[in-house]
């Protein structure tokens, strides 16, 4: 038997520091046109959060926020300054659990994450940054976008680093997606050996987000949108939110 070789490429695009108001695919388009890079059919924009959060809006100076009872008592518990607290519970549909200085709620969006996924890192000195408003919206307005401008097939993903239950470190998933089977459903194929499989449901989103982690990084990198190149699809394009767990199904609570 001959196999053929397999690859998937990744590549950063350099960026400027986003600012409140700014055009994030315009800014795409242009640094793909400063730096002579060009797309082709199929390649999948990740795109971190944050900077789409910043343009949006969604970076908040702390001591302009009032803390309420409730984040008092949680400062109290976790060491957090109070209105970083309250910034949590306003992103929070409901608490899960606070501990070891962390709490666990469940994000206005659905996710259940640590601190409904507010994060000080790449944000302003005493400001913080939450999830974007529509992380899908957003994620479909780019991407349409930039299939018109760059007359390209390209899919979208909004990232964002999560940590897992079970083990340490975070990883990067997407939270945001525009034409993309978020969710690749094998169920049916056959393994290696022609077992039939039952239940393998791939979240290839996760996976490509993880990839495009490798170059964006969690400091300085200055890499937050990442092309992935050969990458192949085999399932229809699905919503972001067929990721989540119904309440009653969760495996964890």
């Amino acid at each position: 038997m001959i196999f053929s070789l397999k690859k998937i490429e990744l590549f950063s695009i350099p960026f400027p520091i986003v600012k409140k108001g700014d055009n994030i695919a315009e800014l795409i388009v242009k640094e793909l046109i400063d730096n002579n890079i060009r797309i082709q059919d199929g390649d999948i924009f990740v795109i971190a959060h944050t900077i789409i959060s910043r343009a949006e809006g969604n970076e908040y100076y702390l001591p302009s926020i009032s803390p309420s009872f409730l984040a008092e008592i949680i400062s109290r518990k976790t060491g957090k300054d109070p209105s970083l607290v309250q910034l949590i519970l306003n992103e929070s549909s409901s608490l899960e659990k606070v501990q070891n200085r962390i709490i666990i709620s469940k994000h206005r969006l659905g996710w259940i994450s640590a601190n409904a996924a507010v994060d000080q890192s790449n944000s302003l000195p005493n400001h913080a940054v939450t999830l974007p408003t529509d992380p899908e919206k957003t994620a479909r307005k780019i991407g349409v976008y930039l299939k018109l401008r760059l007359k390209k097939t390209i899919s979208v993903l909004i990232s964002d680093t999560h940590g897992r239950a079970l083990r340490r470190g975070a990883i990067n998933v997407a939270i945001g997606s525009y034409n993309f089977s978020v969710i690749d459903d094998a169920r049916g194929r056959r393994d290696i050996f022609g077992n039939e499989l039952k239940s393998t449901l791939v979240a290839l989103a996760d996976e490509v987000c993880s990839a495009a982690e490798l170059l964006m990084g969690q400091a300085d990198e200055m890499s937050p949108v990442v092309v992935v190149r050969g990458f192949n699809q085999r399932s229809p394009v699905s919503s972001i939110y067929e990721l989540q767990y119904e309440d009653n199904k969760r495996l964890f609570k």
